[in-house]
């Protein structure tokens, strides 16, 4: 069957992107570049109450990331269920969603932290030392995350943050603290990696006091000012939070008995592209120096919690869904196996689409009657063989009992060395899916 395909790159081209959040008010506390803006979310929110005529809806993301669509969801005062299976990510959208925060309660946590940098432990060695070799400057290495100077900065601020009585609010303050991270580290994110910043061994030097100060002042001029303007929304209204409504884990698994059948009329969700990035290496940074991944073993079983969109992980042989698109792709693609950057790479393809269909197999019990699933995803290539992710996660998607209305063309997205030879690069697509 061929599918419908609509130019929507003047409606979606400059909302597509998280940049447009970087000044916006709570969504601000944390670049997150995979992201899209919340004019996305409401526009999309907007043309489902128009086609179904409805106000009561009910939301899912299975991919919650930073938290910007259950969070600009509940400004909208829609009530949506959320996964997200990093544990950092996780503490990023839970703390954005949040409502109860007070600015009494925050500048007395502020006291507490300036209180503590005032009188620091002298730190051990021992105290520094860690189980990832590049994390921290140490003699018998080139290259390291973070200065040593930085990473007793980094310390000091930890251990002012555990000593809080709150969790809540000793969530609140390490985001603060990650949103800093990359500006004292030695290195910046770089598409699906981290690279190192230029001549960064002769340029960062910042001392302890420093990280200190830099901190302090990120949460004056940014944490304090939006919690100043949650107290004057909340004199005029009581807010609504999707907090509660966002698990911690993998959603494949998940959705099958986090959420009750029937209810979700509308799905907004952007999974991780096919395009071979593993976000647990992307923001290593702040899963490594935060304390949320303690060894190569927890990396590990974090990446195997992830949707198989990398290679980091050998699953074995994989089953290769009844799909005549996926596997005209892997046939021309077997083509080049001598020539593969990453024996896995057959795998992760088959593995991908495998993930997707079991998200659509929880989805089809989930959503009620009036259901809509606006999925946003991208092509891919490799080795000039484009798979056509749109089209392939459209057969998924009717092969569980749903309906394509059209897909959507956002914009075309540039190829990396590793998905060579599309000449006017790949489309991002939003995949318009009706119950």
């Amino acid at each position: 069957m061929a599918y419908r395909i609509v130019d929507y790159s003047e409606e979606y081209g400059s909302i597509m992107q998280f940049g447009k959040n970087k000044s916006v008010y709570i969504h601000r506390w944390y670049p997150f570049v995979e992201g899209y803006s919340k004019e996305f979310i409401s526009k999309i929110v907007d043309e489902y109450k128009e086609i179904q005529k409805c106000e009561n809806i009910v939301c899912l993301e299975p991919f919650a990331g930073s938290g910007t669509t259950p969070l600009e969801l509940q400004d909208m005062g829609y009530l949506c269920y959320s996964f997200e299976v990093s544990p950092f990510m996780y503490d990023l959208a839970c703390c954005k969603m949040e409502t109860t925060y007070t600015i009494k309660s925050f500048d007395n946590y502020c006291e507490q932290i300036v209180g503590y940098f005032s009188k620091p432990d002298m730190y051990s060695e021992k105290k520094i030392e860690t189980n990832f070799k590049t994390l921290v400057e140490h003699e018998n290495i080139d290259k390291w995350l973070l200065n040593r100077e930085v990473r007793l900065g980094i310390l000091d601020i930890l251990e002012g943050i555990n000593k809080f009585h709150s969790k809540k609010y000793q969530r609140l303050f390490k985001v603060a603290l990650a949103s800093i991270l990359l500006e004292v580290s030695n290195v910046y994110r770089n598409g699906k990696c981290v690279s190192y910043k230029e001549n960064w061994k002769d340029t960062i030097k910042y001392s302890r006091s420093d990280v200190h100060q830099i901190y302090l002042n990120r949460l004056n001029d940014v944490f304090r000012e939006d919690i100043l303007q949650m107290e004057r929304i909340k004199s005029k209204k009581k807010l609504f939070s999707n907090r509660k409504y966002c698990y911690y884990g993998d959603c494949r698994k998940l959705i099958f008995n986090k959420i009750p059948d029937n209810i979700i009329n509308l799905v907004i969700t952007s999974p991780p592209y096919l395009n071979s990035r593993d976000y647990t290496d992307t923001y290593m940074v702040e899963l490594k120096a935060l304390g949320y991944m303690g060894d190569l073993t927890a990396v590990r079983e974090l990446r195997e919690k992830t949707l198989r969109s990398h290679v980091q992980i050998k699953w074995g042989e994989l089953e290769t869904l009844e799909i005549d698109e996926l596997k005209r792709s892997l046939k021309d693609i077997e083509k080049y196996k001598d020539r593969f950057w990453n024996s896995e790479l057959l795998n992760m393809i088959r593995g991908y689409f495998l993930d997707i269909n079991t998200l659509f197999k929880g989805l089809k019990s989930k959503m009620a009657s009036n259901g809509m699933i606006f999925f946003n995803v991208a092509n891919s290539a490799y080795y000039n063989v484009e798979i056509e992710v749109d089209m392939i996660v459209c057969k998924i998607a009717e092969n569980n009992g749903f309906k394509v209305a059209e897909i959507r063309e956002a914009r075309r997205v540039k190829t990396s060395s590793q998905q060579k030879g599309i000449a006017d690069g790949l489309r991002e697509s939003v995949i318009v899916i009706k119950k």
